[in-house]
Formats: C-alpha cells, structure tokens, sequence
C-alpha cells in the first residue's frame, strides 16, 4: 500500500513541471554513446552519456527527453544516482512511428541559465519497418513505406536520425506531417540550437561477414573494423563488427548508419559501398559520377572532398541524401539517369553554405546545367520547369494579397524557407536567371570563390555575384531571396514597327514593351520573330511595371514571345503576342 501511495505522490509531482514543461530549454552539448546492434532480433540497445545546457532566461527543475517510440526507456542516472523520472507517449512526426517514448526527468537540484548537467541513460527496443505518420495523413502503405524504409533486421539493416528515427535523445514540441513545414522547421530549430554540439556513438554489430558504413566522419575510407570479444561465462568468442560516428556539429549531417555485407568501391571524388553482388552496377555509378567531373570541376572547382554512396540492399528503398552522402539501392540505369542521380551528393561533397536555399539550389541547378550540355537548353528548361507548378501553387496566397508597397506580402522568403520543394526549385530557377543575366563565367567565378565560413551575413553571396557580374542586383534578390514578392506575371503590351524609309537596307525599327503583372521583377528574354528569321533581346521588368526595348529588324515582325521558360511566372498563357501586319510606305 506504501509502494501505491508513494507511486501516486511521485506521479503527482511531476503533474505541475509536464504541463508547462519547456523542451526546449535544454540543448544536449555533447553526445557519448554505445550502440549494439542484434540484427535477427531487430533489437538496439544504447547507453551513454548527455551533457544538457540550460539556454533558456529561467531557472529549469525538469527536462524532457525524447526517443522513438520502438525504443523504451532503461533508466537514467545522474552522478551515479537513479534518477526521478516517469515515462509517457508523445506524439509526433519527427520519427517514423508517428510517437516517442518520452522520460520527464526530475533533476536533483535546480539548473540555472547557463548551467550545465550530465545523464548516463538506457534505452532500447526493436526498430522495424513503421510509417504510421505517412499512412495516418493518407499515404498509401507501399509507397510510405518505401520512404520510411529505417529497420534492422539481418536482410536489411540502415538507420537514418532526427526526422527518421530518434535513436539519439532529443527534446522538441510535438508536430504533425499534416500542419504544413511544421515538421521541417521544428527539425530546423532543434538543429540552429545545436550547431556546436559534439556527437560522438561507438556502434558495434555482432557479425563477423557484416560491414558497418556510418554518416558523420567524411574521411572514413572504410565500414568498420573486426573484433573479438571473449565471454568470460561462457568461454565463447563473440565477433564483432564496430564503427565511431563523429560530429562536431549536429546542425548540417544527420547520425545515420546501415549493415550489409558491404566492400567499397574508390574513386579520386567517390567512395561507394556495395554488396558483393553487384559489383558491376558499383561500377556503372562510378564511372557516372565521373562523367560529372569535367562539368562540376569547371564551375565549383577541383574536388576537395569525396561523395559517398551506401547502397540500401532494400531494391524498394527511395534514395536518401543527407550532405554528401547517398543512401540508394543500386538499379541498372542509363548512364545519363546516374548522372544525374549522383549530381546533387557530389555537389555537396565540393560545395557547403549555411544557407539551405544556396545548397540546395545549387545542387539542383548543377544538374540543370549538366542536362544544357547534353541535350541543349530546351531540355534543361523542361527540367526546371518540373518544379513550377509547386512554386505557383506556393505563391497563390502570396498573389492574393499581393501589394507593391508591401514589403512581405505574404509567404516565408526563399531565405528563411525549410520547404524543400522551394529550397530546390525555386533556387534552382534563381542560379538559372543570375546565369543568364551575368553569364557562366561570373557566375562561375562566384562559386568557386565562395568561402561557407565568411557568409555571416545574408548578403555576403550578393555582393559576391554583384563584384564579379559588375552590376547592381540588390532587386532581384530582395524580390527572389530576402522576401517573398511571389511570382512574375509577363505579357507582351505592344510591338511597334516602323519602317525606316530613309535606310538603305530598308530595316525596321522594332519597340517592344513588357508589362509585368506580379510581384517578383526579371530581367526575361524576348523572341521577336519574323518570316526570315527571329531575334532575341532581354528586358529588366520590375514588379507592376512597364518596360520597352527598341532594335532593328531587316523585316516586320509577325509575332513576339516572352520568356523562354527560363524564369518562373504565374500564367504562361499571355506570353505570346502576335503583331498586325506593318506596310511599307
């Protein structure tokens, strides 16, 4: 009866702290952890050790921590001491069940702003193929499950992080898939907070054929090293398969790791891991992502580091990049979908920024730029293009109270957005626009004298494309970049042709006027054609304005289009203007 009543003042007391418990004024500064991975049982088990930081303004008795809800909590210690904690279901989406086992501990001694505490924790559990939080907002099992594909089993073992599977200890607000960017951001947030935090994890495997590949140490040439541990009761030898994940920063590279009967594969700029059965499809990837090499070498420089490619032996399993390394099963492919597919790891692997919409945009640019050279520009726009409708559709409300004077009309700019689909399709556009605006070598030379440690400012990357394009293009990127002005609306106003009776080669002088009805301004090409041929010019349109250009023509202009899909509108339908026919006096 004692135990009931003790049981029921414990849960008491932690009644007041869970309802105004803030999670996020905690930030874990170090990680130290040990992981066993039992692959026929599906089983981790982790212990280790968290250092937390109180950055918070107030005084903090209690702190929550967070783990998959396919793992459950052991016990936690503190100086050696079991701590005072009580267990429950949270739910949210920033792991794949949908829930996550959270402990609110109870700390012994208040931690002031700024001060620091450790806790040794146990936790553990079975990590099996779950996407309730994709089937829960109406996805279809098959295809939720071929993006949520984290498991451990002995066919198929990789684990990716926060955002997958909480294998490591968090603590964030609950979010759900189906508010929107919520996921994202609160993803965003946890890892702005913890941009100094170390994280180091001592993963073994018992196996002996297995290989252990691991996200974190970029340099790592090899999947893990091969050990044997001696049971003192048993007398048995235990092989073990182990490898360190190491991270000075938690707030670019997500923990992940898989297990397979992995050898690797090296090239100067790549190191591939696959299975001793596909040997030739490792190296169709190779010799691909060498075919990059010439186009990424001219406009991001020589390699400074290696993409790393792991093969995910699920043949379902959706493609996952996390920085410069690619989770992929490997499929017999053109050498032109390989290339492409490779692109955006190798372009991280040269290329870093702070800024999502720089990394992200570049990445899906450089293969824009690799489709240009293959197959021409009409093909390159088309791949652009696949990206505008999402990018309309985000700027409908935008549009819809939209308001020149306004200077964020509605809508997160492109600068601050976690939404990937803008990150990488309207950045993509954005690196298009400023190449055909200033040309590849100024561009080219801005890349490759880019420098991530000296972009503390947002403008850094502007000023640095306006010293080498020798142009002022402060209002593209307030409009594209700083704020989200929505889209450009483009229509030919009029063509005006008069015959140049007093010329000898009887040319025409040509004035065309583009009015642009959105809230975004371009600088667009103009085609102006006639039955001998066509001429191209560029105009500078500003948001809700007017703008003319006059040229010569040898004969009268039948019809006049504007943009070539290289920059995104809102309505393609009034780009086209066909002109009344012009008489010679």
């Amino acid at each position: 009866m004692k135990q009931i009543i003790s049981t029921l003042l414990l849960a008491v007391a932690f009644v007041i702290p869970a309802s105004s418990l803030d999670r996020q004024a905690f930030t874990v500064t170090s990680y130290q952890l040990d992981v066993q991975i039992d692959r026929p049982s599906h089983v981790m088990a982790v212990t280790g050790r968290l250092t937390l930081r109180n950055d918070s303004k107030l005084p903090q008795k209690n702190t929550a921590l967070q783990i998959s809800s396919a793992l459950s909590w052991n016990g936690i210690a503190i100086n050696n001491a079991p701590a005072e904690w009580i267990g429950n279901d949270y739910t949210s989406d920033i792991d794949h069940t949908g829930k996550l086992s959270e402990a609110i501990v109870n700390l012994p001694a208040t931690v002031l702003p700024g001060g620091t505490i450790s806790l040794d924790v146990q936790f553990g559990g079975k990590v099996t193929p779950d996407s309730t939080r994709l089937t829960r907002i109406g996805a279809p099992s098959e295809l939720a499950l071929r993006n949520d594909w984290d498991q451990v089993s002995t066919n198929f073992t990789a684990i990716r992080g926060l955002g997958y599977v909480v294998w490591y200890p968090v603590s964030i607000p609950a979010v759900s898939m189906s508010d929107g960017n919520a996921v994202t951001d609160a993803i965003d947030s946890w890892k702005a907070r913890h941009l100094q935090s170390a994280f180091e994890a001592h993963i073994s495997v018992v196996d002996e054929d297995a290989h252990l590949c691991i996200v974190g140490n970029a340099t790592a040439s090899n999947c893990g090293s091969l050990s044997k541990t001696d049971d003192p009761r048993t007398g048995d030898t235990t092989n073990q398969v182990s490898n360190d994940v190491r991270l000075s920063s938690l707030g670019q590279t997500v923990p992940a790791f898989a297990v397979a009967d992995y050898i690797p594969l090296e090239r100067p700029a790549l190191l591939l891991f696959h299975v001793r059965t596909r040997v030739a499809l490792a190296q169709d990837y190779a010799s691909a992502a060498e075919a990059n090499d010439t186009v990424l070498t001219e406009w991001l420089g020589p390699s400074t580091g290696r993409a790393r490619v792991i093969e995910l032996t699920d043949p379902n399993a959706n493609p996952c990049q996390i920085g410069p390394v690619l989770f992929t099963p490997l499929r017999a492919s053109q050498p032109a979908t390989l290339q492409q597919l490779l692109i955006p790891v190798e372009v991280a692997a040269r290329f870093t920024s702070p800024r999502p919409w720089i990394e992200n945009g570049l990445q899906r640019f450089m293969q824009a730029v690799n489709i240009d050279r293959s197959n021409g520009r009409k093909s390159a726009l088309q791949f652009l293009d696949e990206y505008r409708a999402p990018l309309l559709q985000a700027s409908e409300p935008v549009q819809a109270g939209a308001d020149s004077s306004s200077t964020s009309p509605g809508g997160e700019a492109l600068l601050t957005t976690s939404d990937e689909i803008i990150l990488r399709g309207k950045g993509s556009y954005l690196f298009w626009m400023l190449r055909d605006m200033l040309g590849d070598s100024a561009l080219q030379k801005s890349l490759t004298s880019y420098h991530a440690v000296e972009d503390n400012e947002p403008a850094y990357f502007q000023k640095l494309i306006e010293q080498n394009g020798k142009r002022d293009l402060g209002w593209f990127f307030t409009d594209w970049v700083y704020q989200n002005r929505g889209l450009p609306d483009l229509r030919i106003d009029n063509v005006y042709a008069r015959p140049q009776t007093d010329d000898p080669n009887r040319l025409y002088l040509v004035t065309v006027t583009v009015e642009n009805l959105g809230g975004a301004g371009a600088e667009v090409p103009v085609s102006i054609q006639t039955p001998s041929g066509e001429k191209s010019i560029r105009l500078l349109v500003l948001a809700h304005q007017k703008a003319s250009e006059r040229t010569q023509l040898p004969a009268a202009p039948t019809r006049a289009i504007v943009n070539d899909g290289s920059v995104p509108e809102i309505n393609t339908g009034n780009n086209t203007f066909d002109v009344p026919a012009v008489q010679r006096p």
